[in-house]
């Protein structure tokens, strides 16, 4: 089981960046997504000793300013879209409602789409200038498919293959751009990544790897490190809702790069939130598995936070796992009830979150709920985005 801090203490990168795999350690390259031995997730260390984080308010551009602990080869390829520096604010009702210290809520639907997937496009586009790659393929729910349509709009050179299952077209808000291809598929989103990898794989594409693509983590990382910085106190707990979980494990690793460069004092729990109709996670955690079982598994996920409706995450699931267990976190099912009362909370206090960002603070209510949570706790909590107007929508869309 992985740990990013015994993976620093143990591995050291003189000259750049190191790519190597989470589980086996086994060195890899910069074009790589998953280990050639083990089919592990391959990760980015970088030489800590030299690397500079800058100040929150020292740059609008936080690749710049976070760009020593980025997967870039050269500066030039950095690529902002105008996202991050959103608000983390304290929150005192919600505190009160928790039974906590303190409660910091990171706003990332004030993002360009409304949404913290734009980081992900930033820091993915920025990587794949250094490795060569203008043409690839996707799949996803509607977030982040939306974030890299919005990037083919701003960023020339590029071109895109957009997967998606039929029951989330509608969450695809772009219009039909001449370098973006989108193909619906009668299938989960888990059946869609399954139709854009075999077409990757016969059209000789790169396939953009969704989690397993560290540029993704690293970007989201982004998130995270200006909360940090934001809050006057370190958190002691870290919420996120997750599907497959790579925001937050960036939140960890940038939790664990900013401790070692005495940035940050102690790591937070790491909580991660999944709607409890679509729990299987969740439901893996509780029975004390290290890999989700059969019975774990949701063949038709169905529920109100539609962007993390994953009903299959054997893949990623383990280095959840590994994130809570080194942590002292936890997976949380987010009660549905709680969801509806989380989002009229935060739409209350001037927030505009979807329910998967809704179901981040439902899971900290059932934490509090049942005693989960000291006096003494300072919470962050992610609100990773806001619904979307339904238009505009592609309206060129092949069957695939």
């Amino acid at each position: 089981m992985f740990d990013y801090q015994k993976l620093y203490a143990n591995h050291t990168q003189p000259d750049g960046p190191l790519y190597l795999c989470l589980d086996c350690e086994k060195e890899a390259d910069a074009t790589t997504h998953r280990c050639s031995a083990c089919k592990g997730a391959i990760e980015v260390l970088y030489p800590l000793d030299r690397a500079e984080i800058q100040p929150f308010d020292s740059n609008p551009n936080p690749l710049q300013r976070y760009k020593d602990v980025l997967p870039v080869a050269s500066e030039e390829n950095l690529t902002w879209l105008g996202e991050g520096n959103t608000p983390c604010t304290s929150v005192p009702p919600i505190a009160r409602l928790l039974g906590v210290r303190s409660v910091h809520i990171k706003d990332e639907s004030r993002n360009p789409t409304r949404s913290t997937k734009d980081r992900i496009a930033s820091a993915t586009l920025s990587r794949f200038k250094g490795i060569g790659v203008r043409e690839f393929v996707m799949a996803s729910t509607g977030n982040s498919s939306t974030a890299y349509a919005n990037a083919m709009s701003l960023v020339p050179g590029f071109k895109l293959h957009i997967f998606v299952g039929e029951q989330f077209a509608y969450r695809l808000n772009y219009a039909d751009h001449p370098r973006i291809t989108t193909h619906a598929v009668a299938d989960t989103f888990v059946g869609a990544g399954a139709a854009a990898q075999k077409f990757a794989r016969e059209n000789g594409l790169f396939w953009e790897g969704g989690f397993f693509n560290y540029a993704r983590r690293e970007g989201l990382k982004m998130s995270y490190i200006e909360a940090y910085q934001q809050m006057p106190t370190n958190p002691t707990h870290v919420f996120q809702a997750i599907s497959s979980g790579m925001g937050l494990l960036g939140g960890y690793k940038g939790a664990v790069e900013l401790n070692r460069m005495g940035l940050m004092e102690t790591l937070p729990a790491f909580v991660g939130v999944q709607e409890e109709v679509c729990a299987p996670m969740v439901s893996a955690w509780n029975a004390g598995r290290a890999t989700v079982a059969q019975e774990d598994i949701i063949e038709n996920p169905d529920g109100i936070a539609h962007a993390i409706q994953r009903g299959d995450p054997t893949n990623t699931y383990p280095y959840m796992r590994a994130m809570c267990t080194n942590t002292n976190g936890a997976l949380v099912a987010a009660r549905t009830t709680d969801m509806h009362m989380a989002k009229g909370l935060l739409e209350s206090l001037g927030f505009d979150a979807c329910y998967a960002a809704a179901a981040c603070l439902a899971g900290a209510m059932r934490m509090a709920q049942e005693g989960s949570l000291n006096p003494d706790s300072d919470l962050l909590i992610v609100l990773t985005g806001a619904e979307r107007p339904l238009l505009p929508t592609p309206s060129n869309i092949l069957a695939a």
